[in-house]
C-alpha cells in the first residue's frame, strides 16, 4: 500500500511538472509580440513568472519549491525564449543570486544558466557574468558564511559554479576567451572588504584545474599577483610594528633560524603588521593562493610554478616597493624544492648576471635572490654555494672590468650584489653553527 502511494505521489509530481512546463511555454510563447496585441490575461500570467523568478523576493519553502518547478520550466523552454520579448525575464534570471537559494533550487538555476549559455550568439557573456557575479556573497551574507556551519554550504556552491563554467567551456569554444575578459573587469578591487576579495579568489582559483586551467590558468594567476602586488605597494614601512622596523634584515632572519616553521605565505605578513587594512586583505589572499597551490599533484604545481615565474619576471621584478608579494614564489619552490626550489635560484641569479637585462630588473633580481636565500630553508647547501659562487665571481669580474673612480651612485647594483654575498653568509655561518657544516664548504 506505501509503495503504490509513493509511486502515485511520484507520478502526480510527474504530471504536475508536465503540466506546469506546457503551461510556461505556452506563456512564453503568448507575449512574444507587440506588447499592445497581447491578450491581458496572457500579460497577467506572464506577469507572474516574472514574480515567481523576482531575484529580490524572500520565499518560504513552498515559494522556493514553485521556484525549482518554473526554473526547471523555463529550461525545458529555452527555445522559447527571445530577447526582444523576454527581456524582464532574461533580467531577473541574470540578477538571481545563488547564495540565498537551496541546493535543489540551486542546481535548477544554473541548468537553466547553462543551457541558456549554450543558445548561438544570444546570452552567453551574460551568463558568464551571472556566474562570476556569484564567487562572493552579497554583502548581507558575509557574516554568516565565516561561521563554521557555512563552510560545506560554501564549498557545495563554489562546486556548483566550477561545474556550471565547465560545461559551458566544454560546450561552447569561446567561452573561455570570454570568461578571461569578465574575470578581468570583475576582479575585486584595492578598496573592496576583504571578505569579498578573498572569497572571489578562492572561488576563482577553483577553475584552475583540468582543461579550463590550462584554457585560462594564466590569466587566473596573473590577476591574483596584480592584486597581491597592488596591496603589498599600499603597505608602507611605517605600518610594520616598530620592534621588527628597528632591525635589520639579516638580523631578523638570524633570530629566525631559531623557529620551528618557515612562515612562507601562510603566516609571513600576520606577525609583521598592526591593523593595517592592506596587510589584513594580503594576508587572507595569501593563505588562499598558498592552500591553492599546496592542492596541486606534482605535475601541476609545476605548472603553476612555472606560470608564476613568468609573472614575476613581468610584473613583480619591476615593482620597488614589493614586500610580501614574492612569498607566493618562495611557497611554490617549497612544495618541490628539488626542481622548483633551484630552479628558482638560478633564475633570479642568470638575470641578475645577463647584461643585456635592464637596470632595474637585475637589481630587484639580486635583492630577491638574498630575500630567497635567506628565508628558503628548503634549498640544499650545495644550491645556495652554487649561487653565492656566482654572485662573488660576477663581483670579482666587476672590480677588474670597472676602473673607473668608484662614485657609489655609479655602481649600485655591484653594492646591491656585495650587501647579498655578505648577508648571506651571515645567515648561512649562524647555520653552519647549527648544521655543523665545514669551513671549507662555505667558503
Amino acid at each position: 500500500m506505501g509503495a503504490e502511494e509513493c509511486c502515485d505521489d511520484h507520478m502526480e509530481v510527474s504530471i504536475s511538472d508536465s503540466l506546469a512546463f506546457r503551461e510556461v511555454q505556452r506563456v512564453l510563447q503568448s507575449v512574444r509580440m507587440d506588447p499592445f496585441l497581447i491578450d491581458l490575461r496572457d500579460k497577467d500570467e506572464y506577469d507572474y513568472l516574472l514574480l515567481a523568478v523576482d531575484p529580490t523576493r524572500k520565499r518560504d519553502l513552498d515559494e522556493e519549491a514553485m521556484l525549482v518547478t518554473t526554473l526547471k520550466a523555463l529550461s525545458e523552454a529555452v527555445p522559447k525564449i527571445d530577447i526582444m520579448y523576454h527581456h524582464a525575464l532574461l533580467n531577473n534570471i541574470f540578477t538571481m543570486c545563488i547564495w540565498y537559494l537551496r541546493e535543489d533550487t540551486r542546481d535548477a538555476l544554473l541548468d537553466l544558466i547553462t543551457r541558456l549559455a549554450a543558445v548561438a550568439d544570444q546570452y552567453l557573456r551574460e551568463c558568464l557574468q551571472m556566474l562570476v557575479n556569484n564567487f562572493a556573497p552579497p554583502r548581507p551574507l558575509v557574516p554568516t558564511t565565516e561561521q563554521p556551519r557555512w563552510l560545506a554550504r560554501k564549498k557545495e556552491i563554489y562546486y556548483q559554479l566550477h561545474e556550471s563554467l565547465k560545461m559551458i567551456s566544454d560546450t561552447v569554444p569561446l567561452a573561455a576567451r570570454i570568461l578571461k575578459d569578465i574575470i578581468n573587469r570583475s576582479m575585486p578591487k584595492l578598496f573592496d572588504t576583504k571578505a569579498k576579495m578573498v572569497s572571489f579568489v578562492e572561488c576563482m582559483l577553483g577553475l584552475d584545474t583540468e582543461r579550463l586551467g590550462d584554457l585560462i590558468g594564466s590569466t587566473l594567476l596573473e590577476k591574483v599577483v596584480d592584486l597581491l602586488t597592488e596591496l603589498d605597494v599600499n603597505i608602507t614601512w611605517e605600518d610594520i610594528l616598530q620592534e621588527e622596523h628597528s632591525k635589520g634584515i639579516f638580523e631578523m632572519e638570524l633570530e629566525d633560524l631559531d623557529d620551528d616553521e618557515d612562515n612562507l605565505g601562510q603566516e609571513g605578513t600576520k606577525a609583521l603588521f598592526g591593523g593595517n587594512v592592506f596587510a589584513d586583505k594580503l594576508d587572507g589572499l595569501m593563505v588562499v593562493v598558498c592552500e591553492h597551490l599546496k592542492s596541486c599533484d606534482r605535475d601541476r604545481l609545476f605548472k603553476e610554478y612555472c606560470i608564476l615565474k613568468t609573472i614575476f619576471q613581468k610584473a613583480v621584478l619591476k615593482v620597488h616597493k614589493s614586500k610580501f608579494a614574492q612569498f607566493i614564489m618562495f611557497y611554490a619552490c617549497s612544495l618541490d624544492p628539488e626542481i622548483c626550489g633551484v630552479d628558482f635560484a638560478l633564475f633570479l641569479t642568470d638575470i641578475f648576471t645577463k647584461e643585456e637585462d635592464d637596470a632595474i630588473a637585475r637589481m630587484s633580481a639580486v635583492s630577491y635572490v638574498g630575500s630567497y636565500l635567506a628565508r628558503a630553508r628548503f634549498i640544499s647547501a650545495d644550491t645556495v654555494v652554487a649561487v653565492l659562487k656566482r654572485l662573488v665571481e660576477w663581483c670579482d669580474s666587476y672590480c677588474k672590468l670597472k676602473r673607473d673612480p668608484l662614485k657609489p651612485i655609479d655602481h649600485q647594483i655591484f653594492y646591491a650584489s656585495c650587501q647579498v654575498c655578505c648577508g648571506s653568509f651571515c645567515i648561512y655561518l649562524a647555520k653552519q653553527e647549527k648544521n655543523s657544516w665545514s669551513d671549507t664548504y662555505v667558503f
